[in-house]
């Protein structure tokens, strides 16, 4: 991990947040797959549902649908696309 890596890591359990996309989210020709795309959450929420969806048109990353349940029971739903 680089220095930029470990202090975003440092951060982010200084601040009790969480990471949760743990797959591959770009995809270019031979290249190898990279993990763009991040969500981030206060702890100890519930961990997210992620759905790992095909790209849209010609982009190369890949489509990710989220299901957040809030602590008040508050269920939210939305769809995010790399550009």
């Amino acid at each position: 991990m680089d220095n930029g890596g470990q202090w975003s890591k440092e951060v982010l359990q200084l601040n009790t947040m969480a990471q949760w996309v743990e797959e591959s989210t770009r995809y270019t020709g031979e290249e190898e797959p990279s993990l763009l795309e991040l969500v981030f959450t206060k702890k100890p929420e519930l961990p997210p549902s992620i759905q790992y969806l095909s790209a849209m048109g010609r982009s190369d990353h890949v489509t990710l649908e989220l299901e957040i349940q809030e602590e008040d029971g508050i269920s939210y739903r939305d769809e995010k696309k790399g550009d």
